[in-house]
């Protein structure tokens, strides 16, 4: 029986977890709390900032539990798309390990460009699994910029949120 990919992948599941907690203690904060506007961007900051790191450390998580190589037929991509007509695309492989056949999509997401420039449809690429959770796998084993720009830009925020937040409650 193949497992979900929120069980597999439980820090997705905190991210979110957070990110609904930390946006409902803001509203409260914000309708209860007398002045309680005051306290929306320094809390924000710090919810976006820990949603940040988060999303930055899951990307490294992957690149370290992935490191069993095996073959996979790539069979095409999922699209999301975002604001502004943006999208990216999730490459989508077939491969079998320890008997088991698997059609999964990557963690990591990839460009519309670099997609058709070096990838066929068809072809066989190597690819990293999980070996503890065989349906998680990733393209490559590189740090992405844009995972350090994210672990970055959380840990600004999320530090710049607690130094407004930790005077407002001293009251100075």
């Amino acid at each position: 029986m193949k497992k979900k990919r929120y069980k597999v992948m439980p820090l997705i599941c905190l991210i979110m977890f957070i990110c609904f907690i930390g946006f409902g203690i803001i509203s409260l904060v914000y309708s209860f709390v007398p002045y309680g506007e005051i306290f929306v961007m320094p809390l924000g900051s710090i919810v976006f900032g820990l949603i940040s790191i988060l999303v930055g450390v899951n990307d490294l998580y992957s690149l370290l539990c992935c490191r069993k190589k095996v073959d996979g037929v790539y069979c095409g991509y999922n699209t999301y798309y975002g604001g502004n007509g943006i999208s990216t695309q999730a490459p989508v492989f077939e491969y079998t390990y320890n008997g088991t056949y698997y059609r999964e999509q990557t963690t990591q997401n990839i460009s519309h460009k670099r997609l058709n420039k070096g990838m066929t449809q068809g072809k066989m690429y190597s690819i990293y699994i999980d070996p503890k959770h065989p349906a998680v796998f990733v393209l490559t084993k590189r740090i992405r910029i844009g995972t350090i720009v994210a672990i970055i830009l959380g840990l600004f925020l999320f530090t710049g949120g607690i130094d407004f937040f930790l005077p407002m409650l001293s009251g100075r």
